[in-house]
């Protein structure tokens, strides 16, 4: 993992994000992106920190809780790792399609307090989705 990774990452301090969730968001976005794959080396709390220029205890909240979720794995002296991928981590449909929803509930609301319509986000995303092609 190149030290440049973490360096488009924002913390946006007004969003109504709590910055812990924030790095959480980056972090399993990156997984699904495919920007981080298994076994790839997250930076040391301290470093991230420094990057993020965020209290080291809120990074260490965020690397805690990406734990839980079975997205990285933390090893004492060694570091914080992607983990990988188990089967047993995907949800069934049903349930994907709940989480989806539920996203995309908080994702319209996320945009209709910025003063964006349903429309203008959904053009948004096709055309970020081609522009990956």
């Amino acid at each position: 993992m190149s030290p440049t990774t973490f360096d488009g990452w924002l913390i946006e301090y007004n969003s109504g994000i709590p910055v812990y969730r924030q790095i959480i968001n980056q972090v399993t976005a990156a997984v699904a992106a495919g920007s981080f794959q298994s076994g790839d080396q997250l930076p040391t709390i301290r470093l991230l920190s420094e990057r993020l220029n965020v209290n080291p205890n809120t990074v260490a909240k965020a690397y805690r809780e990406l734990e839980l979720k079975g997205i990285i794995l933390s090893e004492r002296g060694s570091g914080s790792f992607i983990q990988p991928q188990t089967a047993a981590a995907i949800p069934a449909p049903a349930e994907k399609k709940a989480r989806l929803k539920k996203i995309y509930q908080r994702l319209l609301a996320e945009a209709a307090s910025n003063g964006l319509t349903e429309e203008e986000l959904l053009a948004f995303m096709k055309k970020q989705n081609l522009s990956t092609l």
